[in-house]
């Protein structure tokens, strides 16, 4: 392989994960083929667990300082692994818990190069697909089926909602076998709709080993210059000895 692979969907025990950051790259740098990028991507802000928040200015109090520490984590991850791997600051937000929030998250997303939305259904869609180009950061549809989605809307439909509000598509190890989803990504190459890599790792590294079938998937249907590579958004903090 001769470029190399961007992961962006990736877990800690800041949320439900059970590998640290340095855990999670060491594991990628033993990877058999080249990975040239690690995004670490925590649930951040109301997850099931979460107590239910009632108001903006109790969801601000509550996850404000929990954003920050976790930006701040991601970050010195990124001064230690400094030419040796790029890390990406990401997070994942549980569209049903959270789309009453929105307003205030994107207040709260200093240093978060893109944010992964999961379980959107096609009304959440919608809205999302009304401000995204308004959001700090790139916004990623995560680990979606879009037959079962979507199950009353085309295909096409749902490919021009992510191409005209740029929206980012994301190829999940959940999505395997890949065959089965031949209907959609013989779609997605005809519609400007770029594409992320992402194993959705938690406690099982060995989803790393999807990573090559997931890219050459993505080659042979046409969408290698389509592939997502997130921009750094924040300056890097001071150097942290590892």
């Amino acid at each position: 392989m001769s470029e190399g692979i961007l992961n962006l969907h990736n877990h800690t025990p800041f949320s439900d994960g059970a590998y640290l950051i340095d855990e999670i790259v060491e594991a990628h740098q033993k990877c058999d083929f080249e990975v040239a990028g690690v995004g670490i991507s925590d649930h951040l802000f109301c997850t099931p667990s979460s107590r239910e928040v009632k108001s903006e200015k109790e969801f601000e109090r509550i996850f404000g300082k929990e954003t920050r520490d976790y930006v701040r984590q991601v970050h010195e991850a990124r001064q230690r692994w400094d030419g040796e791997m790029q890390i990406y600051c990401g997070a994942e937000i549980n569209w049903p818990l959270n789309k009453t929030m929105l307003d205030t998250i994107k207040a709260m997303l200093d240093g978060i190069d893109y944010v992964l939305f999961e379980y959107v259904d096609w009304a959440g869609l919608t809205q999302l697909a009304n401000q995204a180009r308004r959001w700090p950061c790139p916004v990623v549809l995560a680990h979606t089926d879009v037959t079962e989605a979507f199950p009353n809307t085309s295909m096409d439909q749902v490919v021009r909602t992510l191409a005209n509000a740029r929206i980012v598509y994301e190829l999940n190890s959940k999505l395997l076998p890949l065959s089965q989803h031949e209907r959609w990504f013989k779609v997605l190459p005809n519609h400007r709709v770029q594409l992320a890599l992402g194993t959705d790792t938690h406690d099982d590294l060995s989803v790393l080993r999807d990573l090559p079938q997931m890219h050459e998937f993505a080659c042979e249907h046409g969408l290698k210059e389509k592939l997502f590579c997130p921009k750094i958004r924040a300056e890097e903090p001071q150097a942290v000895s590892r």
